[in-house]
């Protein structure tokens, strides 16, 4: 379970990273936003 995670979240730095290089995080800033908007509207933050 631990190994899946790790995949996971090295696989999601390494998207981030990729969309910084290649599009200046456009997208990467797009889904934090959204995620943002989610837990704010569930009131988790």
């Amino acid at each position: 379970m631990f190994k899946g995670f790790t995949v996971v979240v090295v696989a999601l730095i390494s998207t981030a990273q990729l969309d910084r290089y290649l599009a200046h995080g456009r997208y990467t800033d797009a889904a934090t936003d959204m995620l943002r908007q989610i837990g704010r509207a569930f009131g988790f933050w």
